[in-house]
């Protein structure tokens, strides 16, 4: 991964790029989401203090991501779901990664989904009196996201 140099503006959205360790993806992604993570928050108190809540950390819950783009003719995201439906889940679970690049289309952050396989499919909304690209979306539960920039892995 290219180092990135100390910048004044932060990076654009929209140039990006989504890859998947065992898939090829025909066309790229038109919007990317999900890139959440957050911790539980297990909260306690003793019986010896009346006002007094404890808090610890729990358990690590993760966004499903969300990836949204033009249909282009191929069946490759429907037949990823179609795995997971007829039972082959350890066969679906794939890792798919996430570059944010910059002007000169060099990757500068990487975050990394761990063991994703899709959950939900959905079709484009189809109007005859619509002038918009047809989408689909694929929503894919994981076990994790590790983020990487800079040299830095977080």
């Amino acid at each position: 991964m290219a180092i990135a140099t100390e910048r004044k503006n932060p990076y654009s959205v929209f140039n990006f790029t989504v890859e998947c360790k065992d898939r090829s993806f025909e066309g790229g992604f038109s919007e990317v989401s999900g890139l959440d993570t957050e911790q539980g928050v297990i909260e306690y108190r003793t019986g010896e203090e009346e006002t007094v809540m404890h808090k610890l950390p729990g358990l690590r819950k993760h966004a499903n991501l969300v990836l949204k783009r033009g249909i282009v003719g191929k069946l490759g995201l429907m037949k990823w779901r179609e795995e997971v439906s007829s039972g082959e889940v350890e066969k679906a679970r794939s890792d798919v990664t996430v570059h944010l690049c910059n002007e000169k289309h060099e990757k500068v952050v990487t975050w990394t989904i761990r063991n994703a396989w899709p959950v939900k499919w959905v079709g484009p909304s189809l109007a005859a009196s619509k002038n918009e690209t047809a989408v689909e979306t694929l929503e894919l539960a994981h076990e994790g996201i590790k983020m990487e920039t800079q040299g830095q892995t977080g």
